[in-house]
């Protein structure tokens, strides 16, 4: 009799188990390769706001966590994107020309030609003659920047600053053994590195391009822990919000708890774009490429559903 019981409870333990297992979707890591994109986002895993009752917009499923939301700080809205993955193959780079990232497309066409659930503008690397790019793994360009910081992105997701493209620093990082270098990104400033917020240098005040000192449009992202990252991009020029200097788009990432953070191209290429349409102001600019966000949950769905 006990040995009945003993079986019996076994088995109500078991098979609950098995059902949960069986029932919960694989987490697959995704390809490595650039041309590779992720799978296509369940819809049902989608959140709209909610206001009245505290909801945020967002996405979650086993793979991924994004919430939205937008932040006044100072007479400047920040459209932030709180993003956590299961696998750091899920923060991905896309190019509307892969093979050769000469290319422009709007953020919105080479977001969903990637299945991408989160995206925002990157470098825009194609507008310059010079800068070390890397994308997935792919190396388009070889040659350093030596006024701007460079960013980059490990295949365990985590990342990097190499202040003013420092020669020496770059060759050490991208000679490591231990860790892989996958995207490399130069723009800049730096924003935030090892959890403290920094002075924007010389050598960006100085160069007009990048206007660090007035108020525009910026877009930004930084890790706030392993897997764990923040997207920013504040809009201006639209009559609602100012826009921020760089001062304050580094202060405003300090503050969310970035340990890394780094201004990415700004003014009309800021955009950030989530579940089929722009969460930020639109413009109509174009460009070459994107930092993205997908699940690594296969739903068995393709574009065409």
């Amino acid at each position: 009799m006990r040995k009945l019981i003993a079986i019996l409870l076994l088995f109500t333990l078991l098979v609950p188990a098995a059902l949960a297992e069986e029932a919960a979707p694989a987490i697959q890591p995704l390809s490595p390769e650039l041309a590779d994109f992720g799978y296509v986002p369940n819809p049902d895993c989608f959140v709209a706001e909610d206001a009245a009752n505290g909801v945020k917009a967002g996405y979650y499923d086993e793979s991924l966590s994004i919430t939205m939301e937008r932040i006044e700080v100072d007479g400047v809205t920040y459209n932030v994107a709180r993003v956590k993955i299961a696998d750091p193959s899920q923060l991905r780079t896309g190019l509307e020309d892969p093979k050769k990232g000469k290319k422009n497309n709007y953020v919105h066409n080479i977001a969903e030609k990637h299945n991408a659930v989160l995206a925002i503008s990157s470098d825009f690397f194609t507008k310059n003659n010079s800068g070390w790019v890397v994308r997935m793994g792919s190396t388009f360009r070889k040659k350093l920047y030596k006024n701007r910081d460079m960013l980059l992105i490990d295949a365990n997701g985590d990342f990097h600053i190499i202040f003013r493209s420092n020669e020496e620093e770059f060759d050490t990082m991208m000679a490591r053994t231990d860790i892989t270098i996958t995207n490399v990104f130069n723009f800049g400033p730096a924003l935030v590195n090892d959890g403290v917020k920094l002075e924007i240098p010389d050598y960006y005040t100085k160069d007009n391009t990048f206007n660090v000192k007035r108020p525009e449009p910026r877009c930004a992202i930084g890790q706030i822990g392993p897997l764990e990252y923040l997207l920013v991009v504040a809009d201006g020029r639209n009559g609602k919000s100012d826009g921020a200097t760089g001062e304050q788009l580094a202060q405003f990432m300090a503050d969310q708890g970035c340990t890394v953070a780094y201004n990415l191209d700004g003014g009309d290429t800021a955009l950030m774009w989530f579940g089929g349409e722009y969460y930020s102001r639109q413009t109509k600019r174009s460009q070459s490429d994107i930092i993205y966000f997908a699940t690594a949950v296969d739903s068995g769905l393709s574009t065409e559903d």
